[in-house]
């Protein structure tokens, strides 16, 4: 009887941080719309009153850009957590972020530069260079990939 109290108890304090860290949310995703509609950046936003917020602080209004999957019941038992989803949902799409691409991967290409290249005068085919090194790179991770799930396959 005493593990069924202290189960209980543990799934009530759960409960009591879910929807602590959902409230914040909400309140950080309307700060957040408000501070995109009105170009107000002296607003604070309260990222660090919960562990969800902090997590999605870059997503939510940093420097990624950001997907909202909203994720609904067909069941009319689950209309109003369905309505609640959609708000927040169209809450977060107010939001405006400022995405930083942030590749530490160099699109130069390892082939020897040019001496015009290197002397500050573009002949224009330096780009393609990089683009096809670009390619390149992606289609020798894409192979690479492939022999890793052969090589666990075989493991398995």
């Amino acid at each position: 009887a005493n593990n069924t109290i202290q189960a209980e108890a543990a799934r009530e304090r759960e409960r009591m941080n879910i929807n602590r860290s959902l409230l914040t949310l909400g309140r950080v995703i309307s700060m957040l719309k408000d501070r995109s509609e009105k170009k107000k950046s002296g607003v604070r936003i309260p990222y660090r009153d919960s562990k969800l917020t902090r997590i999605l602080q870059e997503s939510l209004g940093g420097r990624c850009k950001t997907v909202v999957v909203a994720t609904l019941s067909p069941s009319i038992t689950a209309i109003d957590e369905s309505i609640s989803t959609l708000n927040y949902a169209q809450s977060a799409s107010g939001i405006v972020n400022k995405p930083v691409a942030t590749s530490y991967m160099n699109l130069t290409p390892c082939r020897s530069v040019p001496a015009a290249s290197a002397s500050g005068e573009s002949n224009g085919t330096d780009n393609a260079n990089s683009v096809e090194h670009w390619h390149e790179m992606e289609c020798r991770l894409q192979y690479m990939q492939a022999q890793v799930e052969e090589a666990q396959a075989a493991l398995a």
